[in-house]
């Protein structure tokens, strides 16, 4: 079966990093037919990389906080 996973699965805003699909087309996938995944494949490298998640601020509260 043809498919772009590259094994590096990670969703950010429901699209994955490695592959570039949606949650919704990986969850179809086996059960599409090998043409209308060969039109997926044909879209993804024009599709954006997702965008990385915002990066985590430390908190304000001192007594949160971790000493390293």
């Amino acid at each position: 079966m043809l498919t772009p996973c590259i094994g590096l699965c990670r969703r950010e805003e429901d699209v994955c990093v490695g592959c570039k699909r949606t949650l919704d087309e990986i969850i179809a996938w086996g059960k599409m037919t090998d043409d209308q995944r060969a039109v997926i494949m044909a879209e993804l490298p024009q599709r954006p990389d997702p965008k990385p998640p915002e990066p985590i601020h430390p908190s304000r509260n001192p007594f949160k906080r971790r000493f390293s």
